[in-house]
């Protein structure tokens, strides 16, 4: 998916007229902490609502103030994993969109971008997670998938990252079934290291165990 996908026209932009207080007022009717400045449809910088709480005057208007040089933007035909790590690189709630010739198109905003980030990894789908513990020089994704496949599992999605305490790689898996006791015993005969296991069952009786701990409280 490209950021061109996930523009959203919606959320307004600030012009040079406006003032600090319309820009905190926008920023709070839309609930993001930053908004594009935009002049003729290019885009100048990204203003910050930390930045405008710290005016002495919020009346003063944008064209005074001076420029930050913060300006983080996406092409229209970049991946939506390039807006991902410029969200989280700036802390970001909204980042604008630029065409290839450079004009302001709009912005991603951090709740938009979630969507299709849950899509990719199965999120909604029903089915178990594993999480393994590889040494990086020992993960091969094809022995993984064909673990799986010779249990009759299907991987959904697979995430990797580096565990900061050892230097290992973490492997979570989502998978399509909810009964995964075959699938970890072959993980393990393998030798492959189990994080840890989840279920939507486990899931629910923790939730159901959690409300009957609350319903008891409240009838003491």
């Amino acid at each position: 998916m490209l950021t061109r996908d996930l523009i959203s026209t919606v959320v307004p932009v600030l012009h040079p007229k406006d003032t600090g207080a319309r820009a905190m007022r926008l920023m709070n009717e839309f609930h993001l902490t930053q908004l594009p400045l935009v002049v003729d449809n290019k885009y100048q910088q990204l203003i910050e609502e930390e930045d405008v709480m710290d005016w002495e005057d919020p009346d003063l208007l944008l064209e005074t103030i001076e420029d930050n040089n913060f300006k983080p933007a996406v092409s229209e035909t970049a991946h939506i994993f390039e807006a991902l790590k410029l969200f989280a690189d700036f802390k970001l709630t909204s980042l604008p969109v630029l065409s290839k010739e450079g004009d302001y198109m709009g912005v991603i905003t951090r709740d938009s971008l979630l969507m299709p980030l849950a899509a990719y990894n199965a999120v909604k789908e029903h089915g178990g997670i594993i999480g393994l513990e590889v040494d990086p020089r020992d993960y091969s994704l094809t022995e993984i998938a064909r673990i799986a496949e010779s249990n009759d599992v299907t991987i959904l999605s697979v995430n990797t990252l580096t565990i900061p305490s050892n230097g290992r790689m973490e492997v979570m898996l989502k998978t399509n079934r909810q009964e995964l006791s075959a699938l970890v015993a072959t993980f393990e005969r393998f030798n492959y290291t189990i994080r840890y296991i989840f279920t939507e069952e486990q899931e629910e009786d923790l939730l159901k165990k959690n409300y009957d701990l609350l319903m008891n409280y409240m009838s003491m």
